[in-house]
């Protein structure tokens, strides 16, 4: 745990010198994940759009601030390893946020959010997690405007599909509260694949196509994903106003 109370309320500076390459960068990598969304065995890209607000969908109701600044947020929960790295840009001219707060919690591999009793999970009986904090943590954008955190891949719950929950913070003001997505080839492959998420993918009763935040228009971002090295390592870009 670290007392950062000064640097949570510091004000983050946008970098305009980096804006030209973010978004040559973000169109290159449109461009390379339009082609490798035609490649054979290819499932995991997600095209990056141009630097448009990412939608704010809310908190939720399972989010608190355990003031925990810590890039790995796992503290025991078991599942397998994502390691996510989420850019911070300015809508507009795409211009990164350093030293800009970005917190991040979701749900555990058995669906269940640290902190709170009561949950749905996944539909057995849980044990309890009131005194627990994990998968919740805190980042500073670095001077590329990346947070990044080593997590667990988050599982579905009854009503919900897999995603992340983050808040990005502008000094002590709130920029955006929204959700994370992963392609639904991938949660596939991982509720096959690892424990404890196994045991519980044939009751699955939520997916990318029937979720309410995914019907319509998509409330957050998603996220590009590559296997790596047992796990899998995940990209996102958050677009903010400036």
């Amino acid at each position: 745990m670290s007392d950062t109370s000064d640097r949570h309320n510091s004000r983050p500076f946008w970098n305009t010198r980096r804006a030209g390459r973010v978004r040559r960068r973000t169109f290159l990598g449109l461009a390379a994940s339009t082609a490798a969304l035609a490649a054979p065995g290819v499932l995991h890209a997600q095209p990056r759009r141009e630097c448009v607000l990412t939608p704010d969908s809310g908190e939720g109701p399972f989010y608190f601030d355990p003031e925990l600044v810590r890039s790995d947020i796992r503290a025991g929960a078991e599942g397998a390893v994502l390691d996510l790295a989420v850019e911070i840009l300015r809508a507009g001219d795409c211009a990164t946020l350093t030293d800009a707060r970005f917190d991040l919690w979701h749900a555990d591999a058995i669906g269940l959010y640290s902190g709170y009793a009561r949950q749905p999970g996944t539909g057995e009986p849980s044990p309890s997690v009131v005194d627990e904090t994990f998968l919740r943590g805190t980042q500073f954008t670095d001077a590329d405007g990346r947070a990044r955190f080593r997590t667990l891949w988050p599982s579905w719950y009854r009503g919900r599909t897999p995603h992340l929950h983050f808040k990005v913070f502008l000094g002590g003001d709130e920029a955006v509260a929204s959700q994370l997505y992963l392609p639904d080839e991938l949660n596939e492959e991982v509720f096959a694949t690892f424990a404890p998420y196994k045991s519980r993918a044939e009751r699955r009763d939520t997916f990318n196509s029937n979720d309410r935040f995914l019907t319509g228009t998509v409330e957050g971002a998603f996220c590009e994903v590559e296997r790596s090295g047992g796990g899998y390592a995940a990209t996102a870009a958050v677009i903010v106003r400036g």
